[in-house]
């Protein structure tokens, strides 16, 4: 049946590694299986929060033409230094919420979501920034916007696969995989879920904590017209 639903990840090719940001992009290594998987070559990927341009990486080194937004000016400029040397992609600095593509142009969407409560951008005042929200349901409501216009770019029978992860804050459990699938399902269908695993060693006994070395990746599609 299908895929195995979990892939435990071994680390970034030291060819596309971007030591300055280590920690806070993705691994061209790990989404370009994805690029393959749910995409042909020459086909139209949108990242709505690509960040350091990692998608756009993965999208040239397997033949896609990879489009990524990212609200903020600095790390958008960032990015597309860091793809000077992958010509034929496009970072685009604006807000998810309101991306600049025409309807119907997206063959398939790849993005690692902005998690709440991550200590990055948190006093940023560039309106669209999700980091800086503080509040949940502030949160994921922006989400739900953001969705909801990606929905509106994407092709119809066009894939998505959103990587997010539940978190720990202030020594609170917060099901954000859980709370974005549900909204997520409120624009695409959902298909299934997979999860990648790292390698990240147990450093606790408490019965009630983990060491939290897996993210959901929600695998959706866009229904046919």
């Amino acid at each position: 049946m299908g895929r195995s639903s979990w892939h435990v990840l071994q680390g970034e090719d030291p060819a596309y590694a971007l030591p300055e940001a280590a920690g806070q992009c993705g691994w061209v290594s790990q989404l370009r299986p994805l690029i393959v998987e749910m995409s042909r070559p020459g086909d139209v990927v949108l990242d709505p929060f690509a960040g350091w341009g990692t998608t756009l990486v993965a999208c040239a080194v397997e033949s896609r033409k990879g489009i990524g937004l990212e609200v903020s000016p600095e790390r958008a400029e960032q990015a597309r230094k860091r793809l000077e040397a992958y010509p034929g992609q496009t970072m685009l600095c604006a807000d998810a919420r309101t991306p600049p593509l025409p309807p119907e142009s997206v063959d398939f969407v790849l993005a690692d979501l902005p998690y709440f409560g991550t200590n990055l951008d948190t006093d940023s005042s560039v309106d669209g920034q999700f980091y800086a929200l503080r509040d949940y349901d502030a949160y994921l409501s922006a989400i739900d916007e953001a969705f909801a216009a990606v929905t509106k770019v994407m092709r119809p029978g066009a894939r998505a696969v959103l990587a997010v992860q539940n978190r720990r804050l202030a020594g609170r459990f917060v099901p954000l995989a859980w709370d974005v699938a549900r909204v997520l399902g409120r624009h695409l269908t959902l298909g299934d879920e997979r999860i990648h695993c790292y390698d990240r060693p147990v450093s606790d006994d408490d019965p009630m904590l983990t060491n939290r070395s897996h993210e959901y990746l929600l695998v959706a599609a866009k229904e046919q017209a």
